[in-house]
Order: C-alpha cells, then sequence, then structure tokens
C-alpha cells in the first residue's frame, strides 16, 4: 500500500458492490468534494450466479482480494440491485398546508403520504418525488416559500420482492460483510455515465448487462420512468451456442462472443472466418464471422425495440431530448450504439465512468459503471449526511446558548 492510500482514515473509504449475472466487481474508493478516487476493485467472474454457496465464495475472495492489495478491511458496502424483481410505480400525495406557505416539512409530509404504499408493491428501495403542484398551478420543482391552500406532488417508487432483497443480504453478511444501503443499480450507474445537462433535457439509460436489460428515464433529478427485459447478454450468448451450426457450450460461445462479436456486419469480409473447437477430436471447423455478426445483430436489435415499444406505450419517448446512454457488458459489443440509434431514432452514446481519479484503465468501462457509480452514491449520501449532522450540531449549539443567555438573565435580573 503506497503512502496516499496510507494517509486515509479509515471512515473516509467507501466500498461498491455489484453482484451481477456473470460476475463480482467489489469497489474500494475515498470521495472528496470534487470527484471519486477509486482505489482498487475486487473483480471476479460468476460461473453460476445462481448457486447460493458459489456467490458467497466468490465474493469473500473478492473482499479477501481488496483487502490484500489495500491493506484495508472491506466491511460496509453498498449493494447495487436490479432484476425483473424490481419495479417502480406512481405514486401521488395531497395535503392542506396548516400555514398558507410551503415549509420543509410540509414536502417531506405530502412526500412521505405519497410513498404510503401497499404491503403488497414490495420493499421499497428509492422514493424519487417528481414536480409538485400548488393549489391550480403544476409543475413546480421547488415549492419551499410558496403561498397556498394545497400542496401535491408525484413520486416514483422502486420496489423490490422482499425475498430478494432478504437473500441479497443473507448472501452479503454470509461472507462477512454489512449492507449500508441497496441500491437501484441503473440508478447507481447513471451516477457515473450521465452528465447535468443530459438529465436536465431528459434522457434514457439503458444498462445491458449478462441477465437483464434495464432501461431508466430522467428528466432533471426525478426518475420518469423504468423498464427491465430479462433478455440480455445471455440470450446472446444462447443465440451463438445455438445457431454456430457447431456444437459448443455457452462458455465457448461467450468466450467466441467477446472475441469475435460485433453488430457491424457491413464492415466484415464476406468469407471472413474463425475457428470453433469441434467435438471430441474431430479439430477446429472454420465459422462465417458474417453469420456470427447477424445472430449478434439480431438479437441486439431485439431488446432495444422491445424496450422502444414499452417506451412508446408509456409516451415516455418524447420526453427523452437528451438522448439515450448505453452501458454495461454489452457495449464492448462494436457498433451496438449504432443500432441503437436506428431504433431509437435519438442521439446515442456509449456511458464510460466519469468522475473519478487513481481508476485503473482496465476499470474505465461501460461494464464496471454501475460498481463505480455505487462509490459516487454513497460519497453523496455521505456528504449529505455530513451536511445533516452540522446543521444538527448548529441547532443543538443555538439553543445550548439560547439557554446559557436565559440562565445569565435569571442570574442577574
Amino acid at each position: 500500500m503506497d503512502e496516499s492510500k496510507n494517509e486515509i482514515r479509515k471512515e473516509d473509504l467507501i466500498f461498491g458492490l455489484d453482484i451481477g449475472a456473470s460476475k463480482i466487481n467489489l469497489f474500494v474508493g475515498v470521495a472528496n468534494e470534487a470527484n471519486v478516487r477509486v482505489l482498487e476493485c475486487g473483480d471476479f467472474a460468476l460461473t453460476n450466479a445462481d448457486e447460493f454457496d458459489h456467490v458467497v465464495e466468490t465474493l469473500k475472495r473478492a473482499a479477501q482480494s481488496l483487502e490484500t492489495t489495500t491493506g484495508v478491511d472491506v466491511h460496509d458496502v453498498y449493494v447495487g440491485i436490479a432484476g425483473m424483481h424490481v419495479s417502480s410505480v406512481n405514486y401521488k400525495g395531497l395535503i392542506t398546508l396548516p400555514t398558507g406557505e410551503v415549509r420543509s416539512q410540509d414536502i417531506e409530509t405530502v412526500k412521505d403520504q405519497a410513498s404510503t404504499i401497499p404491503e403488497s408493491a414490495g420493499q421499497i428501495i428509492h422514493v424519487f418525488p417528481g414536480e409538485y403542484t400548488l393549489d391550480d398551478q403544476a409543475g413546480i420543482r421547488n415549492p419551499k416559500g410558496l403561498n397556498g391552500r394545497r400542496l401535491g406532488v408525484e413520486v416514483q417508487v422502486v420496489t423490490s420482492r422482499p425475498s430478494a432483497i432478504q437473500n441479497l443480504d443473507k448472501c452479503v453478511r454470509s461472507a462477512g460483510l454489512h449492507t449500508v444501503e441497496f441500491v437501484w443499480e441503473p440508478f447507481a450507474a447513471a451516477h457515473a455515465v450521465l452528465t447535468p445537462d443530459e438529465k436536465e433535457l431528459g434522457v434514457a439509460l439503458v444498462d445491458i448487462g449478462a441477465g437483464t436489460a434495464d432501461v431508466a428515464v430522467f428528466v432533471g433529478e426525478s426518475l420518469r420512468y423504468t423498464a427491465s427485459l430479462d433478455i440480455a447478454g445471455n440470450s446472446i450468448t444462447s443465440d451463438i451456442s445455438k445457431c454456430l451450426k457447431v456444437p459448443i457450450s455457452l462458455s465457448k460461445a461467450e468466450e467466441i462472443k467477446k472475441k469475435y462479436g460485433t453488430c457491424k456486419i457491413s464492415n466484415l469480409i464476406e468469407d471472413e472466418t474463425f475457428p470453433v473447437p469441434g467435438v471430441g477430436d474431430r479439430g477446429d471447423v472454420l465459422c462465417s464471422r458474417k453469420l456470427l455478426a447477424r445472430v449478434i445483430t439480431a438479437r441486439v436489435e431485439e431488446i432495444f425495440k422491445l424496450l422502444k415499444k414499452d417506451m412508446d406505450k408509456h409516451g415516455i419517448t418524447n420526453v427523452i431530448n437528451g438522448g439515450i446512454v448505453i452501458t454495461g457488458g454489452c457495449c464492448a459489443l462494436d457498433g451496438i450504439d449504432e443500432i441503437a440509434e436506428n431504433v431509437f431514432e435519438k442521439p446515442v452514446r456509449i456511458g464510460y465512468p466519469k468522475g473519478t481519479t487513481g481508476i485503473q484503465e482496465a476499470f474505465r468501462k461501460p461494464s464496471y459503471a454501475t460498481g463505480i457509480g455505487l462509490l459516487h452514491y454513497a460519497a453523496r449520501q455521505r456528504m449529505e449526511n455530513r451536511k445533516h449532522e452540522t446543521g444538527a450540531q448548529i441547532t443543538v449549539s443555538v439553543k445550548k446558548g439560547i439557554q446559557w443567555f436565559k440562565d445569565l438573565v435569571r442570574t442577574y435580573f
């Protein structure tokens, strides 16, 4: 561990854990006011994400790897959560203002009312307030200090099936770690890849990992729409395994996808081939790279079309004036952004983690956006907590000062 790391206090360390369908990323970093400094990442492949003991053992290895390379103790982690068990619903709240002026406590009260959801909706992960209404005036971003009679708000509540949260937390605890907070993964990734002007205009973040393709639409600081598909990177790998006319395992198909896969069919030479090991002692079989590209492109196009169809159905496409940002492991496929641009008919870019220092170039990739985004989220939460603590200390000091003055008056007067 170098001198700069020795200067870091234990309480300044932050940890982000991304357990995906094909890998575990455990990042350690430290936050300052300007950015997040990434110290290291425990990056391990998952061969069977559905096997509890395997996930726990892999997570233990990731934590031990970090502890060995950095000399720090890994314990309190911000944990990413995503999948088909996560959903979001709009809820509305409306209150009568007791003083006729919107106070901070009124804003909290109406948000609490809007986020009081039925037990069947699941366990709350996040509550994203949208715009407020005040009497007959709509579209208010911050109503504090305004006069009126009735304050309303519409919130987007992100929930998860309780059993999914319990199982994920059990996995973390079984590895000897402690969950500080669960963070919805597209929201975490947004902290690492989206710019303020994109969010101001309205932007869709599409995170395509191995197990799911998740989309989140942000307008300003509010979340307007979410969706999740269980068709993603593993589906592409499965297609390759079935369509190359050569019997190959899923692990070999994944290797082929990473090494020879592309979405740019027109750039390939007609007779360009690559070797695929034959079954048994049959030797290598030459397969068409153009066929491989067609298989990959067809599935990628389907993913984007399904996402766009649902976005159109909910009337959300019109608010995406800042375009589409794609992140996740599937961004390694060359030309995937061009396919997305053709389908969505919006500007598209690949989302690379930003606002970080100290990070190795190997981790400055879309596949690590969630893990690094968790550090950004943790840093923001820590700063907010410190502001609240400072505010509370000031309040206590003022109260003590007032009491001291009262005591002084009683003593001498």
